[in-house]
């Protein structure tokens, strides 16, 4: 989970009424400002599983769940771009979904992606997968099972991304392939965009 730098709100935010029905807002123009302000600020990955959200995927995401606190329904520093996840499989529309049944919203367990200190709890693995780290077990396990990031089809793609990385390394074991992938898959390009799976291409690219 590749920690996300907050940008400013975008001033029409601050004016929301937090008893407007949020999908009213959704079709407002001060949503789609929001999002695109999101986006750049994620540099277009998914805040959850660093999947690359493109322009008909994603949603604006409310970290901590509406129904939780609707006081934080137009707050800035609770919302962020999750992706879709496939069917509901895994990140947003996932981790309150009815069919999580063995996790649920728990605020001392839960650490924001804007958080440095979450970056820290997972390592990310070849084989796709990723393991808590000793830092803090306890909301690691939490994360991974909430947001489903090791659902099977998560993993597999993160699977086929590390491999493809590996083959390349070894192909071409010089200094010049490991500077040429480090700025495609760890720097934005002039979008200001990264490529999928950021903290899995960083555990291989600079170890």
């Amino acid at each position: 989970m590749k920690t996300i730098q907050r940008n400013i709100p975008p001033d029409c935010l601050t004016k929301q009424s937090n008893n407007q029905p949020w999908s009213d807002f959704a079709r407002t123009s001060c949503h789609t400002e929001t999002r695109n302000i999101l986006i750049q600020e994620q540099c277009g990955l998914c805040c959850y599983c660093e999947s690359l959200v493109n322009s008909g995927d994603g949603h604006i995401e409310h970290l901590e769940p509406r129904k939780k606190n609707q006081k934080r329904t137009y707050d800035y520093t609770n919302l962020a771009i999750s992706c879709n996840g496939g069917n509901g499989q895994h990140c947003g529309h996932f981790k309150d979904a009815p069919h999580n049944h063995d996790f649920a919203w728990d605020p001392k367990k839960f650490s924001y992606p804007h958080n440095s200190e979450t970056a820290s709890f997972f390592r990310y693995l070849p084989d796709g997968s990723i393991n808590p780290t000793s830092i803090n077990q306890e909301k690691s396990l939490f994360l991974i099972g909430y947001l489903g990031l090791n659902c099977p089809s998560l993993q597999e793609r993160r699977r086929s991304h590390a491999s493809r990385l590996i083959d390349a390394l070894t192909e071409q074991p010089d200094v010049e392939t490991r500077n040429f992938l480090c700025e495609y898959y760890l720097k934005p390009d002039t979008d200001n965009y990264l490529q999928s799976f950021y903290s899995l291409s960083k555990a291989i690219l600079e170890p």
